[in-house]
């Protein structure tokens, strides 16, 4: 048996994972699996029996697959699959997971640019296979419907958009009000643990990368993110409410649409989508300013990456030290790594 728990502890229960299991972890890639969770892949862990779904909230993404999330901190907890009459657990809420040995990636393609795959090395299931989530030809159909839903991307404006459509905003390339925020440095770039001081005395933009014209991102493994998406590997873009829209192009205001807050610590707060459970925003009293957005949410036209806006940090994945599935974090980090030394040789 296995505990599992969300962020806000609302969701707390025993359940038993499939013995198909093995130590191998699937991520799915698919548009439908991002744009619901907010993260660039998902990962679920089949279970043996139906657990407990009381007091969860439900969003059916299509007529075969329900997913169930925490209404209060937004964590995604379970999914049911009717083609195949299994319930599915999110990874990232085990205290005790399995250690992964093996990956293997499901809809790749969907990507455009390979996804988180270009970071961690795995298996990649069959061209064609369909989203592992879901284990049915009707996920594909769910997918184009999303695709067809979304408008011809704006060279100048990046769409980031949940599943079902409530929160849906424009991210603008930078400008002179880009550099108005101060903040300290990152875990990604200082690990907390350290002696070096991360107060950033010297006001470093750090946010901003490539001569100022594309936004830091990155990967971070911290026990708040992992409980509050359910997701072991959340990725982060670092962006100015400034820079940050509404699809009406005004100035952004938390709440808008379905949008629901959670203030997971003092002064720190998460918002989600209260109809889907995507993971939308998380930012902090310390640093108004400067907004941590889902980088799943993100329609670009290179791909789930969105490398023509973001510059992804390779050295580390931030709290990386606190995973509670190391193996998997450090292969991650192995990869991001090599991924540095692919683009930069001299490395």
């Amino acid at each position: 048996m296995h505990s599992i728990s969300c962020l806000c502890a609302g969701v707390t229960q025993q359940v038993q994972l499939d013995l198909s299991t093995n130590n191998v972890l699937n991520l799915c890639h698919c548009t439908a699996c991002q744009a619901v969770s907010g993260q660039i892949c998902t990962s679920y862990y089949l279970l043996q029996e139906k657990p407990q779904l009381k007091d969860l909230a439900e969003y059916h993404q299509t007529d075969s697959l329900t997913r169930f999330f925490c209404g209060t901190c937004g964590s995604h907890v379970f999914a049911y699959s009717r083609h195949t009459g299994r319930f599915l657990v999110a990874s990232g809420l085990l205290d005790s997971p399995p250690q992964t040995k093996g990956v293997c990636h499901w809809k790749v393609d969907d990507t455009q640019d390979g996804g988180l795959s270009a970071f961690l090395s795995g298996v990649t299931a069959r061209a064609g296979a369909p989203c592992w989530v879901e284990c049915s030809a009707a996920s594909q159909d769910a997918t184009d419907k999303i695709k067809n839903k979304i408008p011809d991307p704006d060279p100048a404006q990046l769409l980031a958009r949940c599943h079902c459509g409530g929160i849906e905003l424009c991210i603008t390339r930078p400008n002179s009000t880009s550099e108005e925020p101060w903040s300290p440095w990152p875990d990604l770039i200082i690990p907390y643990y350290s002696s070096v001081s991360a107060e950033n005395d010297e006001d470093v933009k750090w946010w901003l990368c490539a001569g100022k014209t594309k936004y830091m991102a990155g990967t971070c493994a911290c026990p708040t993110c992992r409980q509050a998406s359910g997701f072991p590997i959340q990725t982060w873009a670092f962006i100015p409410k400034s820079n940050i829209l509404t699809a009406n192009k005004t100035e952004l205001t938390f709440g808008i649409g379905t949008m629901r807050r959670y203030n997971s610590s003092p002064g720190v707060y998460r918002e989600f989508c209260s109809r889907c459970g995507a993971s939308v925003f998380w930012h902090c009293e310390k640093r108004p300013q400067l907004i941590d957005v889902s980088v799943g949410l993100f329609h670009a036209e290179s791909g789930s990456r969105a490398e023509e806006w973001l510059d992804w940090v390779t050295c580390r994945t931030s709290f990386a030290e606190m995973a509670v599935d190391s193996p998997l974090i450090q292969q991650l980090e192995a990869g991001l790594k090599a991924r540095s030394r692919t683009k930069n040789p001299a490395i």
